[in-house]
């Protein structure tokens, strides 16, 4: 497997509107270290969140390459697609997109069960993770019985369930008070520091983004800043 996590070049998107043409990435390059843990950050508009998109398959590039853990996960079918995404990228979303007729436990099952794991192994990596995101007397508890801070707790576990090469987090304390949003952005330091787990988050919290080792800036679409390497 490459050393890099990431890695990104010349990487580019355009969306047809009508006539005209909306180039939301204008060539953007650089490579993430397995295990590192970034904030990509800029003004709304920016391509940030596009640039999450493509790197996690949920959006394809007009141009340019990408590549996660050495693979380029663009090269097959769609579904080939889906199972790359679901077997080597986790995320964690501003809203939680915790299905609410199961539990907490069945919630980070799932992803784990659809990459093909076994059911009682998963069942036990689930609760292991439940447990390290201080959920384990929740296991039980539905989507509608936690706090949102725990609901992102949830959505935190869900997304590591699969051993992902990366980690993709698009404001993931965004609807959560001040309080929570800190044990949030300090769960994240935690798993990055004691999992090793590689991390690419999009924030507004400039708090949160200034206490991760590197912060990349976008505007326009480009990189204008690459602090911390």
């Amino acid at each position: 497997m490459s050393q890099n996590a990431v890695e990104i070049s010349d990487l580019q998107k355009i969306y047809p509107m009508g006539e005209l043409q909306l180039e939301a990435l204008a060539g953007v390059s650089f490579t993430v270290a397995a295990g590192e843990c970034l904030a990509i950050v800029g003004e709304s508009g920016s391509g940030k969140s596009t640039l999450l998109h493509i790197v996690g398959a949920l959006d394809s590039p007009t141009k340019g390459q990408v590549r996660v853990g050495g693979m380029n996960p663009f090269t097959g079918s769609d579904r080939e697609v889906s199972h790359f995404r679901n077997r080597h990228i986790g995320f964690v979303f501003q809203h939680n997109n915790l299905l609410p007729e199961f539990s907490a436990l069945e919630n980070v099952v799932m992803p784990g069960l659809i990459a093909g794991g076994e059911p009682e192994a998963t069942g036990k990596r689930a609760t292991a993770l439940l447990e390290r995101v201080g959920l384990g007397k929740r296991l039980g508890h539905f989507p509608g019985q936690l706090s949102g801070g725990e609901q992102q707790r949830v959505a935190i576990a869900r997304a590591l369930i699969n051993q992902p090469v990366l980690v993709l987090a698009d404001e993931p304390s965004g609807n959560l008070d001040s309080r929570n949003a800190a044990n949030i952005h300090q769960l994240f330091a935690e798993i990055n520091r004691e999992l090793k787990t590689t991390l690419l988050v999009v924030t507004h919290n400039q708090e949160f983004a200034h206490s991760l080792p590197r912060r990349i800036e976008m505007r326009d679409g480009r990189i204008i800043g690459d602090s911390g390497r």
